[in-house]
């Protein structure tokens, strides 16, 4: 049909540039600037006969080379980056608890209090609701992590792991003493993000299980599970052999012999 358009115009696909823009206007029909309405947009050119034809990405009023990178940078979405970003995404994380950890920081988990600002029809059945956890208020970011009697209790026994005795079970507080020490590529620093990561995860993971399928394991359960996950991921990364993270390793119960340097 674009193919019937250009030769019922008079034209040819092998037309360069040149034959389509002459004295400074463009030759095309004028019923095409409705069919085509980007080609208002174009604006007149100086040709230069010594140059053939290139194809361009138009980004605003910048004239780029024509790529995947430089298209997906104009049509997509563009924010500040957060200084949180670095929590997140690493390239030693879990997938699965970074993409969680992501939904948290962004408040887009569907806690109860969030259903209740959606559609306040619901309210009269949602105040008949509580957290599954403790049994007590609706459950929200702030409660889950780690507000809550139970995931307050899971966070006090994991945290000894890594040397956050100190902190409490307060989201913002957990999040604020990460961000102090973003940028240290220290091993330990490394092991308190993930076990951070997984400590919401296996929290979030609890509150559906009793939600949807009526299942319920006891803190000092999930404790240990979390535990696991964080040393069976440890046994899974190279880290480099010093002092400290042969220390770190035998902390969790680990044998370096298989770790390599890097």
């Amino acid at each position: 049909m674009f193919e019937n358009a250009i030769t019922n115009a008079g034209f040819r696909l092998e037309d360069s540039v040149a034959d389509v823009f002459d004295n400074g206007e463009w030759l095309w029909p004028a019923a095409w600037r409705d069919i085509f309405p980007v080609l208002i947009q174009l604006d007149p050119i100086q040709l230069s006969p010594n140059k053939r034809d290139t194809i361009k990405w138009k980004d605003g009023n910048t004239m780029l080379e024509v790529s995947a990178s430089n298209m997906w940078q104009t049509v997509r979405h563009n924010e500040a980056e957060v200084d949180w970003s670095k929590l997140v995404w690493c390239a030693k994380c879990i997938p699965r608890h970074a993409f969680l950890m992501w939904l948290i920081m962004r408040k887009k988990l569907l806690t109860q209090d969030i259903i209740l600002q959606w559609d306040l029809s619901r309210r009269k059945n949602m105040n008949m609701m509580c957290c599954l956890l403790c049994y007590e208020n609706h459950d929200s970011h702030n409660h889950l992590f780690f507000e809550c009697k139970y995931s307050s209790k899971i966070w006090s026994t994991v945290r000894q792991k890594v040397g956050m005795e100190d902190v409490d079970p307060k989201w913002d507080d957990v999040v604020g003493w990460l961000l102090m020490r973003v940028n240290s590529k220290a091993a330990g620093m490394y092991v308190s993000r993930i076990l951070v990561t997984a400590t919401a995860y296996f929290i979030w993971q609890e509150r559906n299980s009793r939600l949807f399928k009526n299942q319920l394991r006891p803190p000092e359960q999930l404790c240990q599970v979390i535990l696991d996950t964080v040393r069976y991921k440890l046994m899974g990364v190279r880290l480099k052999r010093t002092d400290r993270v042969a220390m770190l390793l035998q902390d969790w119960d680990i044998h370096d012999d298989g770790f390599e340097g890097g």
